[in-house]
């Protein structure tokens, strides 16, 4: 079984996760910090993900905006 291409490359995946990020104002700095490892340390999970199930890797990337801002002491930075 082959892996799905991607339009994308990884490092412009992971630059976009970083704006998603950078996007989101946390109240509590360690929270933030927290999420963050957790969905780089599982990058490659969450683009296998889409990919398998055809959903656009940076629409994907982007919707994770939404989860972040439905954590409490959340806001859109910008």
């Amino acid at each position: 079984m082959t892996d799905p291409q991607s339009k994308y490359s990884d490092i412009e995946l992971r630059h976009e996760l970083n704006a998603v990020f950078r996007s989101v104002y946390f109240v509590d700095k360690r929270a933030k910090h927290k999420l963050n490892d957790s969905y780089f340390l599982n990058f490659y999970e969450l683009i296998n993900y889409a990919r398998t199930n055809n959903i656009d890797e940076m629409d994907y990337i982007h919707s994770i905006r939404d989860v972040l801002l439905s954590c409490p002491q959340t806001y859109l930075a910008r």
